[in-house]
């Protein structure tokens, strides 16, 4: 019989829950190497409009955020106010904008700090083992076994109000979660062969983690950052929201709809516009690190399939 040099194809697969292989349809290649799909492409640019919106508020915002202007209280939609005033006379459009800056760096610095702490701790678990781990796990069990909303709301409510006690209450409540998924990824890689074979050549603990395990981490850690954002603005937003996070009068979205929740019934856009941007980047963010995600997966799925 003749050996088969290219003359057929090879057929790309993946496993059913069921553990058949069932043959993946032919965009699924195309699809992988690629993430500009439509879906993504309008979260990006809703992302980006707001993120743009908010940098660059100063140069944008028609009026001081913080500018009180009692004879304009409660001003219509106008093209002066285009979305109007608060009970204070101060622009809508303007806190919005402003609102945006402190929502998403705090968002930015809580996530790279959960992260961070929580790449340090599942590292050492995961790559180490044997008591490091059990004392780590014994600690994440004790967090994880806590309701998180619960915890969050009473940190911050013995901190006291601010962006103090909103860090550090976002921080206790999630660095587990970063924690248990390093940890898996470093007891996987730990058991790689190349990691064994550089081992046995003498390399060291600091050189293989900093080299072979943390490097090949960082796409399953990409998507875990990028989903996280989207969650800590919702906490930041619930906290503000619940008087034990940021305060005023400073512009977050937040605050604005606890301000205008009395309101909300003659002047519904008060509370409509902050609400809609808490949710369009959230949204964004957590669709695009969806789209990653199974952006990753498949491009890894097919690099398997083809060996």
């Amino acid at each position: 019989m003749k050996p088969n040099f290219g003359q057929d194809k090879p057929s790309v697969h993946a496993s059913s829950p069921q553990g058949e292989s069932t043959p993946l349809p032919a965009v699924s290649r195309r699809s992988a190497g690629s993430l500009l799909t439509v879906p993504n492409v309008i979260a990006l640019s809703i992302l980006a409009v707001i993120v743009l919106g908010s940098l660059l508020a100063p140069l944008i915002a028609p009026y001081d955020p913080n500018r009180v202007n009692m004879a304009e209280r409660l001003a219509p939609l106008t093209s002066e106010h285009l979305l109007g005033t608060d009970t204070l006379g101060r622009d809508v459009f303007s806190r919005i904008l402003y609102g945006g800056r402190v929502s998403i760096l705090l968002a930015l610095a809580v996530t790279a700090a959960t992260m961070l702490i929580g790449l340090v701790v599942g590292t050492a678990a995961g790559y180490f083992g044997g008591w490091i781990d059990d004392t780590i796990q014994a600690v994440i069990h004790i967090f994880q076994g806590l309701p998180g909303l619960s915890l969050m709301i009473a940190i911050a409510g013995t901190l006291g109000p601010g962006v103090q006690s909103i860090f550090i209450a976002l921080i206790l409540t999630s660095w587990a979660d970063f924690s248990r998924v390093v940890r898996g990824e470093a007891m996987k890689l730990r058991e790689e062969a190349y990691v064994e074979g550089i081992r046995v050549l003498g390399a060291g603990h600091a050189y293989i983690l900093a080299r072979h395990i943390v490097p090949n981490m960082l796409g399953p850690l990409t998507v875990l950052f990028t989903v996280r954002i989207g969650r800590v603005i919702l906490s930041i937003a619930s906290l503000s929201f619940l008087g034990l996070g940021l305060q005023p009068p400073t512009p977050d979205w937040g605050v604005m709809v606890n301000d205008a929740r009395p309101y909300f019934r003659s002047y519904f856009h008060l509370i409509l516009a902050p609400g809609l941007c808490i949710a369009a980047v959230s949204f964004s963010i957590n669709w695009l690190g969806d789209g990653l995600r199974d952006w990753l997966d498949s491009k890894n799925s097919n690099e398997q399939s083809l060996l």
